[in-house]
């Protein structure tokens, strides 16, 4: 699946997210479809919250003393 490629994840992930309603797609046939576009700001979204995870951990780290 090139929509996993893309966002360097597993099939069974991706799939798990469109299921859950987090990424849009369009069924053709048997087949899920996702548009470009939806892919980019999906990938968007989860760095910016990869990103927020980050900074999250940082600050605990520092609030205990670790860095």
């Amino acid at each position: 699946m090139e929509a996993a490629h893309f966002l360097n994840v597993s099939r069974p992930f991706v799939i798990n997210e469109i299921e859950e309603g987090r990424l849009p797609h369009r069924m053709i046939g048997t087949h899920r479809r996702i548009a470009f576009e939806d892919l980019v700001t999906y990938a968007n979204k989860m760095r910016e919250k990869q990103a927020a995870a980050l900074e999250r951990m940082a600050t605990n780290a520092r609030e205990l003393g670790l860095i």
